[in-house]
């Protein structure tokens, strides 16, 4: 993976303010390459990734960042990121900005290393909320005349203070570490059927506790969000590959691939094919 200048090929004023984006790194498209920005910037950068895996060095050490992985680099802080080798696809949302003195004391995070603010969006309402808000400035700015960037400062200031109140949450909240090892696996291996039983025996614990810790955490059941996170992952194939159902349908532990239509209809109120008819005709 080469190394380019991402200022000169994305051509974003990185001198304004406040500016706002979504970058849709996918194998061997234009935008896989190396952000390497080894002084950082001048401003803060709000980093969401809605999509596949990201590989983050901070200059110290190497972080992977999954859907929900907020990142807020401070001023100078080491920039070195791009798609992970082990995912076709790294979607991220981003904002980069000056801030006003108001908002310095939402800017230091708890969680923080090497300058990098980090916090895991766990609750997928919480996570749907704050990606909104991300796109929602996007399109204030590209918005010209009135108030709108005004408006788009405002919304960061909102998002900003969500973050803040995010980070806070989890960290009275922190997820048991034997949950987030469930999860871990669950995602790695989508194909396989893991039942309770293995599962538990993974973490060491009972079938009935990990029941009850699991929805306890995530506030459901772990058949429902490993199916949750199966249906995620079949949008994104569809809308990225040609992949036939019947084979997208078994990657992802669906021998019967009219029971994973069924399954995906009760998501997304679409069949597999008519998903990925009308997604790729929106672009």
């Amino acid at each position: 993976m080469e190394q380019y200048s991402p200022l000169s090929l994305l051509n974003h004023p990185f001198d304004s303010e406040l500016v706002s984006g979504i970058t849709q790194s996918e194998k061997g498209n234009y935008l896989d390459f190396v952000i390497d920005r080894p002084n950082g910037m001048d401003g803060y950068l709000l980093q969401l990734t809605t999509f596949g895996m990201g590989y983050i060095f901070d200059g110290k050490q190497s972080l992977v960042t999954y859907p929900g992985q907020l990142l807020l680099f401070s001023p100078k802080a080491v920039q070195h990121y791009y798609r992970h080798p082990d995912s076709q696809f790294w979607h991220y949302k981003w904002i980069y900005f000056y801030p006003n003195s108001i908002w310095n004391k939402w800017l230091n995070w708890v969680n923080s290393e090497q300058y990098i603010g980090r916090i895991f969006i766990k609750d997928h309402v919480h996570f749907q909320q704050i990606s909104q808000v991300f796109s929602k400035i996007e399109q204030e700015l590209k918005t010209n005349g009135g108030f709108h960037s005004e408006l788009a400062r405002h919304l960061l200031e909102y998002l900003l203070v969500k973050c803040a109140s995010m980070e806070q949450f989890s960290i009275e909240n922190e997820t048991d570490s034997r949950i987030i090892s469930i999860c871990e696996i669950i995602t790695h291996n989508l194909a396989k059927n893991f039942s309770i039983e293995e599962l538990a025996q993974q973490v060491f614990l009972s079938p009935s506790r990990l029941s009850h810790l699991f929805k306890d955490s995530l506030g459901m059941s772990l058949v429902q969000w490993r199916e949750q996170q199966r249906i995620s992952e079949a949008k994104k194939l569809l809308y990225f590959s040609d992949i036939p159902i019947n084979s997208l349908a078994k990657s992802l532990g669906y021998d019967d691939p009219f029971y994973f239509s069924k399954i995906f209809r009760k998501h997304t109120n679409l069949s597999p094919s008519q998903f990925r008819s009308i997604e790729r005709y929106k672009i």
